[in-house]
C-alpha cells in the first residue's frame, strides 16, 4: 500500500511538470509551487494542503477537454501526505508470515504498524499460541 501511495504521488508531480507546459492550465504554476514545496509536518499544515488540492481540483474540473486534466484529477488527493498502516494478529506478524513484517520494516517506507496479540491462530481454526 505504501508504495502504491508514494507512486501515485509520484505520478502527481510530473503531470505538474506538464501542467505547467500547458496553455489552458499554465497559470496554475504558483499553486504547483505551493503544493510541491508545502510543509505538511504538523496537522495544519496537512490541512493547509488538502485546501490548495481542493483548490486545484476546482481549476481541473473547469478543463473538460484536456486528458491532462482528467489524470491530474484523478490523482490530485496524492498530494496530501498520506498516513498508511498495517493491522494483523501475532500470528501473522511474528510466526505464519515468515518475516514479511520484518522485510515491510526494513524497507524504509513511512508505516504504521498495529500487532493485536490474539492469542489464537485464526487461520488454522483457532489452534491456541504459546
Amino acid at each position: 500500500m505504501r508504495l502504491g501511495v508514494d507512486k501515485f504521488r509520484q505520478v502527481a508531480l510530473e503531470l505538474m511538470d506538464k501542467g505547467e507546459n500547458c496553455a489552458t492550465c499554465g497559470d496554475l504554476k504558483p499553486l504547483f509551487d505551493e503544493l510541491r514545496n508545502a510543509d505538511q509536518s504538523t496537522p495544519a499544515g496537512i490541512e493547509e494542503q488538502r485546501a490548495r488540492v481542493a483548490k486545484l481540483k476546482a481549476a481541473l474540473a473547469k478543463c473538460t477537454n484536456s486528458a491532462w486534466a482528467k489524470q491530474m484529477l484523478s490523482v490530485a488527493d496524492y498530494l496530501v501526505k498520506k498516513s498508511v498502516w498495517i493491522l494483523g494478529g501475532d500470528g501473522w506478524a511474528y510466526d505464519i508470515g515468515y518475516g514479511g513484517l520484518d522485510h515491510v520494516l526494513a524497507s524504509g517506507r513511512k508505516v504504521n504498524v498495529l500487532v493485536l496479540d490474539t492469542e489464537v491462530y485464526s487461520n488454522t481454526g483457532g489452534q491456541a499460541s504459546k
